[in-house]
């Protein structure tokens, strides 16, 4: 069975986003201020549960659709090279 994570996107006074990353079993959190802290964290994180995760989304009422954007943006990038990273590993394999 999955563990649950929680990743709460807020923003910070400056208008920047910031993602709280959180273990729901241990209540361990931290504070994620760009993508690769994200990416670095969870996978730290995660190696105690063998990457047996899931990850609930969630977002502050009162971040801003620029900073929405901004993430989202980013996101798209990083889930590129998550797809690259998996092709390249499937043609290994064969």
């Amino acid at each position: 069975m999955s563990v649950k994570f929680t990743s709460y996107v807020d923003e910070k006074e400056n208008a920047q986003w910031f993602i709280i990353l959180t273990d729901t079993l241990s209540n361990e959190s931290v504070i994620c201020d760009d993508l690769e802290s994200y990416k670095t964290n969870i996978q730290q994180m995660a190696q105690k549960y063998a990457n047996d995760i899931e990850v609930v989304w969630s977002k502050s009422k009162t971040l801003s659709p620029k900073s929405y954007q901004d993430l989202n943006e980013k996101m798209a990038l990083l889930q590129k090279e998550y797809d690259t990273e998996i092709q390249e590993l499937k043609q290994n394999e064969v």
